[in-house]
């Protein structure tokens, strides 16, 4: 089973994660949309991120990572959808709370999108 949502507008991007089943493992992929001409978006390498993890008893914990912007790719618009995290069992179970911050946001960039899988063990 999963669950996406996508966040329109320039950030930072919320997100609700419910990981309330201990008999699984999460998965994590992060997907954007950044719309500009094709010379602008072909020197995208990558979008440097800044993820911050809240646990339901608001234990912190921030990382930064890069999301590759390898993708498809129009005259307008590049689409990317990337793996982020895989095989997640989290030290508390219950509702978490993600934020990406992109750092240094690329102009033409519609948002940010979480999709979240629940892997039955």
């Amino acid at each position: 089973m999963s669950v996406e949502k996508f966040v329109k507008g320039e950030g930072p991007y919320t997100f609700f994660v419910e990981m309330t089943d201990s008999t699984a493992s999460y998965d994590f992929d992060l997907y954007t949309r950044v719309d500009a001409p094709v010379d602008s978006l072909r020197k995208i390498a990558a979008l440097p991120l800044q993820v911050t993890w809240t646990s339901p008893t608001f234990h912190v914990f921030r990382e930064e990572v890069y999301l590759p912007m390898e993708g498809k790719m129009s005259l307008f618009s590049k689409q990317v959808r990337a793996p982020y995290r895989a095989g997640v069992r989290p030290e508390e179970w219950g509702p978490w709370q993600v934020v990406v911050r992109v750092q240094d946001p690329p102009e033409g960039l519609c948002g940010m999108g979480l999709v979240v899988s629940r892997n039955k063990d």
